[in-house]
């Protein structure tokens, strides 16, 4: 039976204006994604790429132009003040920075009882049962209530940020590049800590980052952007070992490899990385840097079209380019999860 997801959105468009005579920049452009009970979904681009400003518009903190956002089957898109704190409890964030996220001034036991003051007024050993519970989830000692942001290590401010979000009991978890600050040691620490308080806590993630691997080590499914549109959605093995789309196949061609011998076919890529500082071309907004771009991507926007293996990809030339992974349909493609 499926089940209904827990987060879905719709064509989301999120506008940006640099002045007043300026035309507004699309940070987001029509982009669709769905999240089901217990699921990871990962958002991965680089800077610019709209990522951090999807999570942000779920939130409440982007202001939505165009399309819904759906929580528990009600449409969120501009919910008031009100509604905001309502769903808070239920939807929570980790942000990327450990060391800003946690006031220095508060010891964090305060912290930690913000969310729960925020929506009642629990019994003073309720709470203190609640923190000591959350700490001891994240692999905190109990005496860390005690204490302030100062005494702690990034990986360990990072844990207690994660502690915090859970506090109120939430069911999605927006993952804000939550372990790019980290060393690649911790980094590894937190992402498993994920993991194990998924699996525990039936959890689900929107999961943000830039690193394609970090992603995959987390996410059931990936949804790749560039320039506020999504280029490559699909189940993460999948997409991680055999991408189809050229943006795609550029991200994980930068990543370094541990063997010399072993290194990814490059790709050549002409241009650099692009940030949304200037509107959208009319064709696909990759290929001023695809090596495979033809006049037809100059020209008109490739839309999102299912593949025989669960996937979807932007791209015009994928049946030539990928007979394998040739569009099953030529109707444009909205991310969905059936379990």
């Amino acid at each position: 039976m499926t089940q209904p997801p827990l987060l879905d959105i719709k064509d989301l468009t999120v506008e940006f204006r640099q002045g007043r005579r300026t035309s507004p920049l699309r940070a987001v452009d029509t982009v669709s994604l769905s999240i089901a009970p217990g699921e990871t979904v990962g958002l991965v681009g680089e800077s610019g790429s709209g990522k951090s400003t999807i999570g942000r518009a779920v939130l409440g903190l982007n202001r939505v132009h165009s399309g819904q956002v759906h929580f528990e089957g009600r449409d969120v898109t501009h919910a008031s003040s009100r509604l905001r704190r309502g769903l808070s409890a239920r939807l929570q964030v980790v942000f990327q920075d450990p060391y800003s996220s946690l006031n220095p001034a508060r010891t964090i036991g305060q912290t930690l009882a913000e969310p729960l003051l925020a929506h009642g007024k629990p019994r003073k050993q309720e709470m203190r049962d609640r923190i000591a519970e959350m700490l001891s989830r994240v692999g905190m000692p109990a005496d860390t209530a005690d204490r302030y942001p100062g005494q702690f290590s990034g990986g360990q401010r990072q844990r207690i940020a994660i502690a915090r979000a859970l506090m109120p009991e939430p069911r999605l978890v927006i993952c804000d590049e939550p372990v790019s600050a980290l060393d690649l040691s911790i980094q590894a620490q937190v992402m498993n800590l994920l993991a194990d308080l998924q699996r525990d806590l039936d959890l689900s993630y929107l999961f943000i980052a830039h690193d394609l691997p970090v992603v995959r080590h987390l996410s059931h499914r990936i949804v790749v952007l560039y320039r506020g549109q999504v280029m490559e959605t699909g189940p993460a093995a999948t997409l991680y070992d055999d991408p189809v789309h050229p943006y795609t196949r550029t991200l994980l061609a930068a990543v370094p490899q541990p063997d010399p011998t072993a290194q990814r076919a490059r790709t050549a890529q002409r241009g650099t990385a692009t940030t949304v500082s200037a509107p959208a071309p009319a064709g696909c907004v990759f290929a001023h840097r695809c090596p495979h771009a033809v006049d037809l991507c100059r020209r008109e926007r490739p839309p999102l079209l299912p593949l025989p293996d669960g996937r979807a990809a932007a791209c015009h030339r994928t049946a030539e380019l990928h007979p394998h992974a040739k569009a099953r349909q030529s109707q444009p493609h909205t991310v969905r999860k059936h379990s």
